[in-house]
């Protein structure tokens, strides 16, 4: 195949997923007025793979004999292979390429991302497994957003010995009650402004050096043990355990500690992010408090504007959320998770 046509939507990924997937050396993006700016985040992304990309503009989404026309004629003046990408843009506008694509007897292919198959529709019906190498700053890209931060791993990774012996020894939930009290103590003892005074540091690693000692783990020392009382008080671990899960246990090679941009230059912090089966998954971990509806929204706010609909939200927890925090993340496609059943 030479050349894919393909209706621009929102839904970035049903464009992006058989471009990166059959590499067309031309790309024909057919976009509305209201779909402007979503075609020009494929553009880009699809030019920095080397793929040539032609723009049809300011077309009219529900004039459909007028579309197809269009649609009609550039097809008869693109040499080569020509595929039809129908799973993008509005039901009209996918009938009406449809239908001038069938009169020409050419490829028309369907992206279904919830099974992750190619479908081909026409001339012949087959199904095909997608394989496409796609990278969480291409699905970024596409939406608009682009890494500008993210956590060194090395400085997790010095702490996977340690989590490996609680999960080794099924400890998380003394540890979960442990950094409760360790919580409590750097909140109420002493005024934040001197959360991290000598005093509290040596104070901190005594806290770490006792818990250990009540479950026979070798003695962390300062030199060991690098997080410090304020990485703890705001939770830093629970984000380096659930990268563990991920980068360890599941091999899903995740980012920690996402700082993005969009295009507006706003900017947004995300705790966890990986790929599977081609869907971006935002990992928000809360270990302070019980579940707060804020939390739900502002990650499901965060899933939609860098994933769309092929995005999913999961909310890391070391609390027993309620029934109605638990009925919210339902209704908004966000999976609650127990730490210990990570």
């Amino acid at each position: 195949m030479t050349t894919m046509f393909c209706l621009v939507s929102r839904q970035s990924m049903a464009n992006v997923i058989p471009v990166l997937m059959y590499k067309p050396q031309h790309v024909v993006l057919f976009a509305t007025p209201e779909e402007h700016r979503s075609a020009d985040l494929l553009q880009s992304l699809f030019g920095s793979k080397s793929i040539n990309v032609k723009r049809i503009n300011g077309l009219n989404a529900y004039d459909y004999l007028s579309f197809k026309k269009v649609v009609s004629d550039l097809l008869e003046k693109t040499n080569g292979d020509v595929w039809l990408n129908v799973t993008g843009g509005t039901k009209l506008m996918a009938l009406a390429a449809y239908e001038a694509f069938a009169e020409k007897e050419k490829t028309i292919i369907y992206c279904d991302t919830v099974h992750q198959n190619v479908i081909y529709l026409f001339p012949q019906n087959k199904i095909e497994k997608i394989n496409a190498t796609i990278t969480i700053k291409d699905y970024l890209l596409s939406y608009g957003y682009k890494i500008v931060e993210t956590r060194d791993i090395n400085h997790i990774k010095k702490f996977y010995d340690l989590f490996n012996y609680i999960d080794s020894n099924n400890l998380m939930h003394s540890f979960v009650k442990f950094n409760n009290i360790i919580r409590e103590k750097f909140n109420l003892s002493q005024p934040r402004y001197t959360i991290n005074s000598p005093d509290r540091k040596f104070r901190f690693i005594k806290d770490l050096s006792d818990f250990f000692i009540e479950y026979g783990y070798p003695i962390p020392n300062s030199k060991r043990i690098k997080l410090s009382s304020n990485e703890y008080q705001h939770g830093k671990w629970l984000e380096f355990y659930a990268f563990y899960i991920y980068e360890q246990k599941l091999n899903l090679n995740p980012l920690s500690g996402v700082k993005i941009v969009n295009y507006d230059g706003i900017e947004n912090e995300i705790d966890l992010v990986f790929l599977k089966d081609y869907k971006l998954h935002l990992v928000s971990c809360k270990s302070g408090k019980k579940g707060n509806q804020y939390d739900l929204f502002q990650l499901e706010t965060l899933r939609n504007i860098t994933s769309g609909t092929f995005g999913k939200g999961i909310f890391i927890t070391t609390k027993n959320p309620t029934d109605r925090f638990l009925d919210r993340a339902r209704n908004l496609g966000i999976e609650v998770k127990d730490v210990s059943k990570l």
